[in-house]
């Protein structure tokens, strides 16, 4: 970052370092980055409604190929057909299979470390990108000011300032809220190497702001924090980073994300929660079966799944990875050869610690089984998926309630009640 680009960024509204909002909006987490907390959780949104039919494929739903004759994947065996899902003890279930441009993600399913969640929703729930995004991470049927992950974080101590960072241009609705987080589009455009008037600007900032010097305080606050940032983050090589374990990132933004988060967590910041988002799922027409644009989209997001889960080993003993999308598609697909705004979307839990298979009872396609006639019926609650992940994986039960508010959790199984 050049000196003319860092003045512009400080002068500018929310600084991009660390967003701020709800609640107390300044209140920082300051200090040194310390030895990171025993869990980590990456959360990966599917952004555009990603079409859970042709990523969970119900080959043994017959209805299936009746609703879906020129955007279907063939059945396992077939040739490009979907992947088999066969259960940990090796079984066939005779019902479920991968899209085949998931392979990545399909081999570690085979290891059993991969929960398979086919039909994830909420009662009446919107088909509107903008509401559905904002209704899921806020965690409710309803959109919250905040996010559920924030609100985890607002729950827990962590003395670090790097314990939610959100990848992409934006901060995700779900680390809005009142305890600091970090948003960056790529570590490497995070550097500013001009030492003096560095060194100037932490003497501005060291300063404490008076009471009713509001503002003042809120400026002193954000620039400290976002210098603690630089601080931090120069000290991370992003270039020169090998990969373990024969890892390899998909080229996109995307995939580079994912390494760099990865690349916070082996250094030890603090990482508590990550967010990165990949889009592309709006296939209103031509989205392609077992090749086409959502093929290409699961292939890039699978890819990266898998390199993130191999560079990072045995420390995926204490990561968890957890896939989302704001809805699904309809079951028919449409005249444009795509499908439109639906229901129930395909969820995925990837770690060490997962008890790997497939999760809920099938809703099926026939018609009458379809919510409205239309859509995929949900059968499980996604607060339900975030509760068991501040539950289980966090070991924090008693967050729960902050986090999910005026919901009753139950568990659905896929972790262990003791990790």
């Amino acid at each position: 970052m050049h000196r003319r680009d860092f003045l512009r960024y400080m002068i500018s509204a929310p600084i991009a370092a660390a967003t701020f909002v709800y609640g107390n909006p300044f209140q920082s987490i300051l200090g040194l980055a310390q030895e990171s907390t025993a869990k980590a959780l990456v959360v990966i949104f599917q952004r555009g409604g990603c079409d859970g039919l042709n990523t969970i494929i119900p080959y043994g739903d017959g209805e299936y190929y009746n609703l879906r004759p020129g955007i279907s994947i063939a059945p396992p065996g077939s040739a490009q057909g979907a992947l088999d899902l066969v259960d940990p003890t090796g079984n066939q279930n005779g019902l479920f299979g991968m899209h085949p441009a998931l392979a990545p993600l399909h081999n570690i399913y085979q290891q059993g470390t991969v929960a398979v969640l086919p039909a994830v929703h909420y009662d009446n729930a919107s088909r509107s990108h903008f509401d559905g995004q904002n209704y899921i991470e806020s965690g409710s049927s309803m959109r919250l000011p905040d996010g559920w992950l924030n609100r985890y974080m607002a729950t827990t101590q962590n003395g670090t300032f790097l314990r939610g960072v959100g990848f992409g241009s934006s901060t995700p609705h779900s680390l809005r809220g009142e305890v600091p987080v970090s948003t960056f589009s790529d570590l490497n455009s995070f550097v500013f190497s001009d030492s003096e008037l560095t060194s100037k600007l932490e003497n501005v900032y060291s300063q404490t702001g008076s009471a009713p010097e509001s503002y003042h305080s809120m400026l002193l606050e954000k620039g400290d924090l976002m210098l603690k940032n630089l601080n931090t983050l120069s000290q991370i090589d992003t270039e020169n980073y090998f990969p373990e374990n024969g890892a390899v990132y998909p080229s996109s933004s995307y995939g580079t994300q994912l390494r760099q988060t990865v690349q916070l967590i082996k250094e030890n910041v603090g990482l508590e929660v990550a967010t990165v988002s990949i889009g592309g799922y709006d296939n209103h027409s031509n989205q392609g079966g077992a090749t086409g644009s959502q093929a290409n989209r699961h292939a890039d997001f699978a890819g990266g799944i898998a390199a993130l889960y191999n560079d990072l080993g045995s420390r995926m003993d204490d990561v968890l990875i957890l896939t989302m999308s704001e809805f699904g598609r309809t079951a028919k697909e449409n005249a444009s050869g795509g499908s439109d705004h639906g229901n129930a979307a395909a969820y995925f839990v990837i770690g060490n610690n997962v008890n790997g298979g497939i999760y809920g009872d099938w809703p099926g396609l026939q018609e009458s089984n379809l919510y409205r006639e239309r859509y995929l019926a949900h059968n499980i609650d996604f607060r339900n998926v975030m509760g068991e992940v501040v539950d289980r994986h966090f070991q924090q039960a008693g967050s729960i309630p902050s986090v999910l508010p005026n919901h009753s959790y139950q568990p659905t199984g896929f972790l262990p009640t003791v990790i």
